[in-house]
């Protein structure tokens, strides 16, 4: 948690470096370089800012991007103000845009230090390739003596709102097959032994994606304490229901505890209703 909370500060305070430098420098800049840079930014900025909420929060994956959209609004804004409303416009659209790729490219990995830090670094990476760019586009303003002006069209914002729409359509009509933290979940794991009270302890997280992990490897003969925590992302009127076991339970927002006792050699199957996962108990014969 530490990590994702120093992801949001450094995104905070490496793109408002850039943002200081147009309000300096937007009467040396040329027109074009803000007219490009700032929604670029923006689209930078609100993409690394909605991986790290998608990699910090358990919500909904709309609520997630909610903050990385108001981030990258106001990164957009703010930093094509100096070059006219319609950079500014297209400072916000940009940065709609890479909040909402962020957002959900965030939420398909499963949460890891390794995606906020790759995040963070690639975020770092482009913010000063940026920073590099435009300070070739001030030494070459000012080694001109004479630079034609041109009114700026508004292709640029027509394209980038129907980005805009076909994205949020896209994520609005796929968002129960988009399952998050797919990528990089762990498939299998192994029950923690507590020899002293001769238990099995077993932790499935449930999410958006179903369970995590799909499989649990066990010992026969050892009672099984097995706790189903039920993320916020997950949904509400969930239920576990096992043929193989023989029972039925609701579940409830939290960690959801069950005892299993005396499991015998053999796979057993337990689904998730009404989103149909399923996850495995693997009890396989103790060592003598």
């Amino acid at each position: 948690m530490l990590l994702n909370i120093g992801s949001f500060i450094l995104i905070i305070l490496i793109t408002a470096y850039p943002m200081v430098y147009f309000y300096k420098h937007k009467a040396m800049l040329p027109k074009s370089a803000g007219t490009v840079a700032a929604p670029v930014l923006a689209a930078v900025s609100g993409s690394a800012f909605g991986v790290a909420a998608a990699q910090t929060f358990e919500f909904d994956l709309f609520v997630n991007m909610i903050p990385a959209m108001l981030f990258a609004i106001i990164v957009g804004m703010a930093s094509g103000r100096g070059f006219g409303l319609q950079t500014a416009v297209n400072g916000a659209l940009g940065g709609l845009l890479g909040a909402m790729l962020g957002t959900v490219t965030g939420s398909l990995f499963f949460k890891s230090n390794i995606v906020v830090m790759t995040a963070d670094i690639a975020f770092v990476v482009l913010v000063f390739l940026i920073q590099k760019w435009l300070d070739g586009q001030l030494t070459r303003k000012a080694a001109k003596t004479k630079q034609s002006v041109k009114k700026a069209g508004y292709t640029g914002t027509f394209m980038l709102m129907a980005a805009i729409l076909v994205l949020a359509g896209g994520i609005f009509a796929q968002k129960n097959q988009i399952v998050a933290s797919s990528i990089g979940q762990p498939q299998s794991q192994q029950a923690v032994a507590d020899e002293e009270n001769d238990l099995q302890l077993a932790t499935i997280d449930i999410t958006a994606a179903g369970f995590i992990p799909g499989n649990t490897e066990l010992k026969a003969g050892s009672m099984i304490k097995a706790v189903f925590n039920v993320k916020p992302n997950a949904g509400t009127g969930l239920k576990l229901v096992s043929k193989d076991l023989n029972f039925s339970a609701e579940l409830n927002e939290g960690r959801n505890m069950f005892l299993l006792n005396n499991p015998q050699p053999g796979t057993y199957v337990i689904v998730l209703e009404p989103k149909g996962s399923k996850c495995t108990f693997t009890v396989k014969a103790g060592s003598k």
